[in-house]
Formats: structure tokens, sequence, C-alpha cells
């Protein structure tokens, strides 16, 4: 018959198995943390959840296309780029005179082009997705610094049309528009993922291609749909940051490719694909935005962010991959 510790450790592996769970517990540490060591308790104050609301779901909506990428199987290292030059795109649309609404809607379609072109030329050509999209952060980065010679450009959307700047960074009730379509986002994704066929096409084309190919999916068209959602939601998250900073920045998305695919991985999601979640995606965001803004909180040095977030990522793929041994033994 077991015993009282024999079954205590026996749970704390199930546990452990179980992604989610596991990134729950390190964000609640975070919490925890940063709750105890911030100046004078402020991590759990109404302005500093406020402000982490409000800019998380700009990375957040990127993580969760990402997430899905990555479960086909593939990455894409152009997302930071392609929602730079969305977000310029749809404001110079705007100072053309077009509505902001129309421009969301060119700038939407115009993303998922870019999004098909990377995953034909990916298929295609069999170049793998790293350098394919590598090549497409230069590019959309190079193209924004041609059209705007490192000029910022105004977006007063709040005051010409607060009906478009209420549904995307308004409030309601208290809580910042943009976290609920991340929320929204997150759930119609996970619904997808997990109760429709498309949602087993993903995982199937990223755990075992050939395999895939042999129960009948269109691996090749499974992974370009994936890409062009990932181009969809990174200039849905371009348009929604420039309209809350109400303007365009020509650094604007530099270097959410990387946190991106960190807070992907925080999540639980597999660098060889066929393994992932939204959920785990969703919580990998709130990991990453706990740790920056409670360094800030604390009165960290703002350079320790990266290092820890870097040790961080090192640790959860260690733990994911002793949880894939100890799931296949």
């Amino acid at each position: 018959m077991p015993t009282r510790q024999g079954r205590i450790i026996e749970l704390l592996g199930r546990i452990i198995l179980v992604r989610e769970a596991m990134i729950s517990l390190i964000a609640l540490g975070l919490v925890v943390l940063f709750y105890f060591t911030s100046f004078q308790h402020k991590f759990l104050c109404a302005d500093v959840l406020r402000t982490m609301f409000t800019a998380a779901p700009e990375l957040g909506i990127i993580v969760i296309g990402i997430t899905i990428l990555m479960i086909a199987g593939e990455f894409d290292l152009s997302v930071g780029s392609v929602s730079g030059f969305s977000a310029l795109i749809a404001v110079e649309l705007y100072v053309l005179g077009f509505n902001p609404f129309l421009a969301l809607a060119i700038v939407l379609g115009m993303s998922l082009a870019i999004g098909a072109v990377s995953g034909l030329i990916r298929v295609k050509s069999g170049v793998p997705s790293f350098i394919v999209t590598l090549g497409m952060l230069m590019l959309w980065r190079g193209v924004i610094y041609i059209l705007t010679a490192g000029s910022t450009l105004r977006f007063p959307v709040g005051k010409t049309h607060p009906a478009f700047h209420n549904l995307f960074t308004g409030n309601l009730v208290g809580i910042p528009v943009q976290f609920l379509w991340f929320v929204l986002i997150a759930v119609v994704s996970a619904l997808i993922l997990n109760h429709h066929r498309f949602g087993n096409h993903i995982y199937a084309t990223g755990g075992n291609v050939e395999a895939a190919k042999a129960m009948g999916v269109n691996t090749n068209r499974t992974k370009v749909i994936c890409f062009m959602l990932v181009g969809a939601l990174s200039a849905f998250a371009g348009v929604l940051r420039a309209s809350r900073v109400r303007g365009f920045y020509v650094q604007q998305g530099t270097g959410m490719e990387l946190m991106a695919i960190a807070a992907a991985v925080v999540g639980g999601t597999s660098l060889f694909g066929g393994v992932g979640t939204t959920i785990g995606a969703l919580i990998g965001v709130l990991v990453i935005t706990f740790l920056e803004y409670g360094l800030i909180v604390s009165r960290v040095p703002g350079y320790w962010f990266r290092a820890i977030l870097g040790i961080l990522i090192i640790l959860v793929a260690v733990v994911n991959w002793l949880v894939e041994r100890k799931r296949e033994s």
C-alpha cells in the first residue's frame, strides 16, 4: 500500500505532467514574489494591473498566431515587421482620408496575402520557414524605413472616430477592450484547435507530416493557412497599438518576433511541432508580462528582464522535454 509521501509524490507528478498547471504555478509564483518585493506592494494595484492588461494583448494576439503555427511545425520571424508595416499602412490610409474601419479591413487583407506568400514559398521551395521569414522580417522592416524615412506619424483616431477607438482600445466596465479582444481570439482559437477538423489537421501536420499525408491531410494547405492567420493577427495587433498610442513610430514591432516565440515556449508549445495549446499561450503571455512589470515596480534595472527571461525560457524548455520523456515512458 503506498505511503502518504508516495501518494503526494505521485500527485505532484501528475500535476507536472499538465503543462497548463505548471505554467499557472509559475505565473502565480511571480505574482506572489513581486507583490512582496515591489515598492510599497504596488504590483497588484489598479494602475499597474490596468497597464499590464492594456499592453499584454498587443503581444498576446501575435502569440496566439505563433502558437498555432508552431503546432503546425513552422516558425514566423517576420511577425514584428508585419505588425509594424500593417500599422503604418493603416495610419497612412487614415491620413489619406480613409475611414479607419475600412483601413483596418484593407490591412487585414494585405497581411493575409503576406502570410500566404511566406507560406507558399515555404511549402513550394522547401526552404526552412526560419530562413523565409527572416528574409520577410528584413524586407518589411526595410520598407517601413523607406516609406517613413524614420519619421513618426500621428493617428488621432480617438478624436475623429471615437467609435473605432472605443471598440478596439477603449474600456468596458473598467477592463481594457484590447484584453477582451485577446481573450476572445484565444477562446475562438482554442475551439478551432480542440473541436474542429482543421485543428486536428494542424496537430497532425506538426506531429508527423508523413503520417498526416497518409491520413489524407493536405499539409501544405494547412501550413499556408496558418501563415496567413499569423499575418492577420500580427496586423490586428499592430493597428491596436497604433490606436492606443495615437501614432506610428518606425521601431514599432521590433523584437516582437522573439518575444512571441518566447511566450509560446513558456506556454508549453513544442519547438518541434505537434504540441501546444491556446490556453498555454495565454498564460505564457501573462508570465512574461508579470515578469516585465514586476521587475519595473520592484525597481530592478530594466536590462535584467532579458537575462531573467532567457533563464526562464531555458528552464521551461528543459522541463517540457522532461515531461515529454515522462509521457512517452
